[in-house]
C-alpha cells in the first residue's frame, strides 16, 4: 500500500465498559485550531524470522504473527484538551494539567485515512493501544517567519479483545471505495457505546 498524503486521523478513547462512544471520538484533519496530521510510521508489522535447522539444512522458517507494533505520529497543533486526555494527564477546573506518579494514559484506537496512487480511499486501523509523548520542546524564535514543527506521539499497540473478525488482531487495512467495507472498518475500530 503506497499512500499519498495523510488526510485524517480519528482517535477513539475507550470508556470503562470497553466501548468508544461518539463523544470519545476526535478527528484530526487540519481544521483551524483543531490540529493537523503530518506523518505516521507504523512499525513491527512483521515478526522477526527464525530459521529452524534439520538434516543439516535450514528446514523451516518460523514467522507467525507480528512484531511489537507501534506507530509514531507527527501531529501539528493538537488541542491541549485532547493531548491531556490521550496521555492521561489530570486536569483541574482551571485547566491546569498535572503529570506524575499516577499519570496513566487510557486505551485508545486510531483510524488513519489517506489515498493510494490511483486515488482510492486508503484506511489503516490500530485497534487498541496507548499514547505516549517523551518530550515537550521549547525553542527560541528568530527573525525568520515562524514555521511550527510537528510534535511526536508514539502509540504502542496490543491485540484487540473485542468479539468479531478483529479479535486477536492489532491492525486492519482497507483500500477501495466500497461504503459497506468502510463502514464495517469504522465500526470495528470504534465499538459504539450504548
Amino acid at each position: 500500500m503506497t499512500s499519498v498524503g495523510f488526510k485524517r486521523m480519528t482517535i477513539g478513547v475507550f470508556d470503562a465498559t470497553g466501548k468508544i462512544p461518539a463523544a470519545n471520538q476526535f478527528v484530526v484533519e487540519g481544521k483551524q485550531d483543531e490540529g493537523a496530521t503530518v506523518s505516521a510510521e507504523i512499525s513491527g508489522l512483521s515478526k522477526e524470522t527464525t530459521k529452524v535447522y534439520g538434516s543439516n539444512i535450514a528446514y523451516y522458517i518460523s514467522q507467525k504473527g507480528t512484531g511489537d507494533i507501534s506507530a509514531t505520529f507527527g501531529l501539528l497543533d493538537l488541542p491541549e484538551e485532547l493531548n491531556d486526555k490521550i496521555l492521561g494527564y489530570k486536569t483541574n477546573t482551571n485547566k491546569i494539567s498535572f503529570l506524575g506518579e499516577d499519570t496513566e494514559p487510557p486505551y485508545c484506537a486510531v483510524l488513519l485515512e489517506s489515498e493510494d496512487l490511483s486515488g482510492e480511499t486508503s484506511m489503516l486501523t490500530i485497534f487498541k493501544g496507548k499514547f505516549s509523548r517523551e518530550a515537550i520542546n521549547l525553542n527560541t524564535t528568530t527573525n525568520e517567519a515562524f514555521e511550527p514543527e510537528a510534535e511526536e506521539y508514539v502509540f504502542s499497540a496490543i491485540a484487540n479483545d473485542a468479539e468479531g473478525d478483529a479479535k486477536g488482531q492489532s491492525v486492519a487495512k482497507y483500500v477501495g471505495s466500497d461504503e459497506a467495507a468502510i463502514t464495517e472498518l469504522r465500526a470495528m475500530t470504534f465499538p459504539a457505546g450504548e
